[in-house]
């Protein structure tokens, strides 16, 4: 291993009730500690971390995030550290615990960039507290997460923006692999090292560092909040104990970290001021403010597609949302079991219903609720249901539990005779055509033999890429203000009933794979059911694939379109479709009952029951 030169001295890794020391500080204390003061440059040249002492010299990415092996042996040796006083600087030590880094390879600036977005890991910036800063000149690594907004042992606000460059506060630079800026000065731990705005301050090697005090910065007193300071001891304690306890159920600290940033997201989408307890009129007030502009900004998008507001996709940055959201998670997550939790989250869901409408559907899948999130979204929205308690198996005419026939049985379409009978009555005046009526019910009928969603009973009923199942929503709201709910689950049981019983049952799915190729009638069938029909020779091809779309559709109960004769996907398939229609309306009822008589001998050809 190459001799590195000695340090002239070390500091000790800063430690107590605020945790350990971030890595980029105990550098920064590194270089400013020697006896003359020396660059952040000159410290990770001489611990192993850059090949040259050059400002341009490439460091890995992922600064303060981890090191290689080699890099960590280098480091340990050199400041005369423990192996495990290391890891607790880094935020790799939290790994598993309050964010997942799998996939994160510190020697590939990628996936460093693709592990940040994904989590909110503190992988750039840092909160800090300036009467810390002011006693040790130390940064700590929980500052760096979005759950830290108060220093319990000051009982103050956190800062996390210099008020002199109006930077985010942590001096890491995502654009350069989160290392730290003005790498070749010589650091003053307390002092902001963030870049000036353009024109405040030189160019290039002229550059200076902001140089803001951070330790005189005056920041909110939380001492006389208790409800606050209490939120930040559990979080403290979950990151010790490495578990939690949610509704009585003790769980990883990785499953708490996220129900954490599901609800504060979602607080944060659409809680009012007053939904989240009580505050401290400066937090309330942040609040409000935040509130204010959220709600102006949804005004001025309406009627758009899409929007600018995505709070789960990026933590809070500011630590006065962090103090008026993470408490009401916390003590919602305390919860003694799953109906208060539901009852302590139903205003902020009733809240995104009035934003969402029918949509707050999405919230669990955009907001990612798990577990007993998930749950509570669910009874909540219960009155709503599709699949769980109004027509599904929870609902009054269901069994309680998930039926048992294979969804293999089910058709694409519902069969005719039963639609006619049953369902096409509750549909009148719903504006659905009969095809996406009768998906529709077929895409039910599945959802009652396991927890699908709209899209994976597409799926089971081989209609993926082919029907979005976007009629579900307006079948139900005609369903529901029309009384009709009932009935219709009374008749979809009726048929799952029927299709656990003893059959015989037909296989669509292993039907429609015996058909794929199936695209058009061969010369010779042709020409007899167009003789048997009275229909005189001509250009046949056309007709051929609509004779071949229309039996197709019959053995499988399904509609021409989907057929492998109508090509679904392909570019012509508008042309396709519309030769198919004009074979419906000009020939189609000529050759129907000799097609019927084909259709049968293809079913016992196939062993088709």
């Amino acid at each position: 291993m190459t001799r590195l030169r000695p340090l002239s001295s070390v500091p000790f890794p800063l430690d107590g009730p605020e945790g350990p020391e971030a890595f980029a500080s105990y550098v920064d204390r590194l270089a400013a500690g020697q006896l003359i003061p020396v660059p952040v440059s000159t410290i990770l040249f001489k611990t192993g971390l850059l090949v040259e002492d050059r400002h341009d010299a490439p460091l890995h990415p992922g600064y303060g995030i981890d090191l290689t092996a080699a890099q960590r042996e280098t480091f340990a040796q050199v400041c005369r550290l423990d192996p495990g006083e290391l890891q607790t600087m880094l935020l790799r030590d939290l790994d598993g615990v309050a964010f997942d880094l799998s996939g994160l390879d510190v020697r590939d600036t990628n996936s460093v960039r693709k592990v940040a977005l994904r989590e909110w890991s503190g992988a750039s910036g840092s909160a800090c507290c300036p009467e810390c800063l002011s006693e040790t000149g130390g940064w700590r690594v929980r500052w760096r997460l979005w759950t830290s907004f108060v220093c319990l042992t000051h009982g103050r606000l956190l800062v996390a923006r210099c008020p002199r460059c109006e930077n985010r506060t942590g001096n890491y630079r995502p654009d350069q692999s989160n290392g730290p800026r003005f790498i070749t000065h010589p650091p003053v731990p307390g002092l902001c090292a963030n870049s000036m705005p353009r024109g405040a301050s030189g160019q290039g090697r002229a550059a200076q560092p902001c140089g803001g005090d951070l330790r005189t910065v005056g920041t909110v007193d939380l001492s006389a909040a208790p409800r606050l300071l209490g939120a930040q001891r559990v979080v403290n304690a979950v990151l010790d104990d490495r578990q939690a306890v949610v509704t009585g159920q003790v769980v990883p600290a990785l499953v708490y970290f996220r129900h954490l940033r599901s609800l504060v997201a979602v607080a944060l989408h659409a809680a009012q001021p007053g939904d989240l307890g009580p505050l401290p009129p400066p937090i309330a007030r942040a609040l409000d403010e935040s509130c204010e502009e959220r709600d102006d900004e949804r005004r001025r998008s309406a009627g758009r597609r899409g929007t600018r507001l995505h709070p789960y996709k990026a933590a809070p940055v500011d630590p006065r949302l962090v103090a008026a959201t993470l408490p009401w998670a916390v003590e919602l997550l305390a919860s003694p079991d799953q109906a208060a939790l539901t009852a302590g989250l139903r205003r902020v869901i009733d809240r995104s219903r009035d934003i969402r409408g029918s949509a707050v559907r999405a919230l669990g899948r955009d907001f990612h609720f798990e577990g007993p999130l998930a749950r509570a979204l669910d009874e909540v929205l219960a009155p709503r249901a599709l699949t769980h308690r109004t027509v599904g198996h929870l609902a009054p005419g269901g069994t309680g539990a998930y039926r048992t026939f294979s969804p293999a049985r089910v058709p694409h379409l519902i069969w005719r005779e039963d639609y006619d009978r049953d369902f096409r009555p509750l549909l009148e005046g719903s504006g659905l055509t009969e095809q996406a009526a009768r998906v529709t019910i077929s895409m039910a009928l599945v959802r009652l033999t396991g927890p699908y969603t709209v899209r994976e009973s597409a799926a089971q009923l081989g209609l993926d890429g082919r029907f979005k199942g976007t009629s579900t929503n307006p079948m139900m709201t005609h369903l529901g203000q029309t009384g009709g709910k009932d009935a219709f689950g009374d008749a979809l049981h009726a048929l799952a009933t029927r299709l656990e019983g003893p059959g015989p049952h037909r296989d669509y799915r292993a039907a429609e794979q015996a058909l794929e190729e199936f695209a058009d009638l061969d010369a010779e069938t042709w020409d007899a059911c167009r003789n048997a029909a009275g229909i005189s020779a001509s250009k046949s091809a056309a007709m051929r694939r609509g004779a071949a779309a229309w039996v197709w559709s019959e053995i499988l109960s399904s509609h021409p379109y989907f057929s492998p004769a109508l090509q679904p996907g392909a570019s012509n398939q508008d042309s396709l479709r519309e030769m198919y229609r004009r074979f419906e309306e000009q020939r189609l009822d000529s050759l129907k009952e000799v097609l019927t008589v084909h259709r049968r001998w293809m079913e016992g050809e196939l062993g088709l029951v």
